[in-house]
């Protein structure tokens, strides 16, 4: 974490202060709480690219090195970094609004998305990007009993065959069972 972003967070609202929102008022405690609820990783990103928000659990007491970093300092490798470099380039401009990537380690039980999404503010003007996380399979799922359908396999579509053969990986490790 660098050292201005040490002191802008030294100098931060907390707890029991208030912050006004767009329509509303919450103190800082209850709105991380709020954030915290969502079944999702959560991170923000300001219209610089700077890493500004990490979600995590109450109670914990985690704040990511990468916090005041640019976007693409997250990327681990260059093809990563490359990719987080577009995703921002193209979020920014208003050439895309969202993107979405599948994680190839996906099965057909558990399916994690991460979704970067193009932030405005009341002008429209680019603010940010919201980055979240999520294993969608549970709503899959009771998508699938509310609606009494079914998901069967494509042989046809390739795209699939990634999750089929993690699943099959998965089935033989036992590592859903962990």
């Amino acid at each position: 974490m660098n050292e201005k972003w040490k002191k802008k967070l030294a100098n931060a609202a907390n707890n029991d202060d208030y912050v006004k929102l767009n329509t509303g008022l919450m103190r800082v405690s209850d709105l991380n709480n709020y954030l915290s609820s969502f079944p999702s990783n959560l991170l923000a990103f300001n219209k610089l690219g700077k890493f500004t928000y990490y979600k995590q659990l109450p109670g914990m007491n985690y704040n990511p090195p990468e916090l005041g970093e640019n976007i693409i300092s997250l990327g681990k490798t260059e093809q990563e970094k490359r990719q987080l470099e577009e995703v921002f380039h193209k979020l920014s401009t208003g050439r895309e609004k969202e993107f979405r990537f599948a994680d190839q380690t996906n099965t057909q039980k558990r399916f994690m998305v991460d979704s970067y999404r193009a932030v405005f503010d009341k002008n429209h003007q680019f603010s940010g990007i919201n980055e979240s996380i999520q294993d969608i399979y549970p709503l899959v799922e009771y998508y699938l009993k509310e609606t009494g359908q079914k998901l069967v396999d494509d042989p046809n579509n390739p795209n699939g065959e990634v999750y089929r053969k993690n699943q099959e990986i998965d089935a033989e490790s036992g590592a859903s069972e962990l």
